[in-house]
């Protein structure tokens, strides 16, 4: 049964999981695992994807080269920046996260769920399938029950060091 569509969106999102999880050294090996999961692209299509996701090739420490985005540990600098957005958007808008199963329910005050969806989305956490943003509630739907709970304890974490903060004042 086909559960990926073959939309654009779709293959940059089969795009960024491949070379976030693997070792993608040419544009080659990366249309080989887009097949492996149904994706069949040309090569130029496959370049512009790359290019539309800021996808670069560099050379890691032991010398052989590796394609990466943005997001990921070898580029730290938006890494960190990313995580740095997720940890204040918690501090100031957080006001609970409530695992039900494999999904968190986060409510925010009205008109913040998108924001601290995207910054979410951005940090781009292990285990994470996707966020949907009402207007005061985020749900966060991850792989499993136990990734759910360590990450509800997370963002609450994140929170409440900046109610700390506002305490100390």
């Amino acid at each position: 049964m086909k559960t990926v569509p073959t939309t654009r969106a779709a293959r940059h999102a089969i795009i960024t999981e491949i070379i976030s999880t693997s070792h993608i050294s040419s544009q080659e090996e990366l249309r080989r695992a887009l097949s492996a999961r149904g994706v069949d692209v040309t090569q130029a299509t496959l370049s512009r994807d790359l290019d539309d996701l800021r996808a670069a090739k560099v050379r890691l420490p032991e010398g052989r080269q590796e394609y990466v985005l943005p997001n990921q540990e070898v580029m730290p600098d938006l890494a960190v920046a990313a995580r740095e957005y997720l940890e204040r958007w918690c501090k100031d808008l957080l006001l609970s996260a409530q695992v039900a199963f494999h999904q968190i329910v986060v409510r925010t005050p009205p008109g913040a769920a998108q924001i601290l969806a995207s910054s979410i989305d951005r940090a781009v956490l292990e285990g994470v399938l996707g966020c949907i943003a009402g207007d005061d509630t985020v749900l966060i739907i991850t792989e499993s029950n136990d990734r759910a709970q360590r990450l509800a304890d997370h963002i609450l974490t994140l929170a409440e060091h900046r109610k700390e903060e506002r305490d100390d004042v």
